[in-house]
């Protein structure tokens, strides 16, 4: 399933590269009035690209091919306290959620489906709110500078992550997935630079890619429903420890090369508990499955 959301998501970038000409809809401006954008998307059925621009400069520029007799798009922006506060939102018509957009979702063909692409720029800061009802969604957010990030998908397949080498210029605060019936991949999760990582899946699939050497401390707070939680997790050089609350009626799966040091916590060989790149899982599994592996 999650390897199915990778290859969504580059069918998607393919796709919105392919398209004829995206239509500009909103733009900001650069101004010496802010140094940060707070962007919140609410998408209830949609294609969406998130990116940096590689030749728009513009804090913030959105283009769109909507079909404009289903879609409403609304877009409003204020500058405060050194931040511009931008939000933009993909409504159908005669929907009042994502509950009421399901019907239209499904009954409708993949050529019909609206595309948003949204430029970033390398010089602000970024404060990013995601949320996606339905369709496909690409987060790249390399080169880009992101304080905090939070990702919601109601049954979309969202890719979210970085290219190789391309890390985060500043260390992010909080990356937040949650994926009530959906699936999210978060692709090279040490590029982030997140202190933390809160992830909620109700009846979804998260995949998180830690799979590579950590140079922060990183600690990861999740919770599973009745979903899936696959973790990668570095072979070696990163210290890891994981603290495991489960049920019954869930399955739980660790790596080779853990020692189980008390009831339900784990730790690897690298494990230091003073170590300054220390990856540390506190995980919460109701009736769902969560797998710790390494890369194949």
């Amino acid at each position: 399933m999650l390897r199915l959301v990778l290859i969504a998501g580059t069918s998607l970038l393919m796709s919105l590269s392919a398209l004829a000409q995206l239509t500009k809809f909103y733009t900001i401006k650069e101004s010496p009035e802010f140094d940060t954008v707070d962007f919140y998307l609410k998408a209830t059925a949609t294609n969406c690209l998130l990116k940096q621009a590689e030749k728009d400069n513009n804090p913030l520029t959105i283009y769109g091919n909507p079909n404009l007799e289903k879609i409403n798009p609304t877009f409003a922006s204020k500058i405060k306290n050194n931040t511009c506060y931008a939000k933009l939102a993909l409504d159908e018509y005669n929907s009042s959620g994502f509950g009421d957009s399901f019907s239209m979702a499904v009954s409708r063909s993949d050529k019909d489906n609206d595309f948003w692409k949204v430029n970033l720029n390398k010089s602000e800061v970024y404060r990013l709110n995601l949320i996606y009802g339905f369709g496909n969604a690409d987060v790249n957010l390399t080169g880009t500078s992101v304080q905090r990030l939070k990702i919601k998908s109601g049954s979309a397949d969202i890719v979210v992550g970085y290219d190789d080498g391309n890390m985060n210029p500043i260390q992010m605060d909080t990356f937040y997935v949650k994926a009530d019936f959906g699936s999210i991949v978060a692709r090279r999760m040490e590029l982030s630079r997140a202190k933390k990582v809160i992830t909620k899946i109700g009846f979804g699939n998260v995949l998180l890619d830690f799979d590579k050497q950590m140079n922060e401390k990183c600690s990861v707070d999740a919770s599973v429903g009745a979903g899936n939680l696959e973790i990668l997790l570095p072979k070696d050089g990163t210290p890891v420890i994981i603290h495991l609350k489960d049920s019954p009626l869930c399955a739980v799966k660790i790596a080779k090369g853990f020692e189980e040091v008390e009831k339900n916590v784990f730790v690897n060989m690298s494990y230091d508990a003073n170590a300054a790149n220390l990856l540390s899982f506190d995980v919460d599994v109701a009736l769902g499955m969560v797998r710790f592996r390494y890369t194949d």
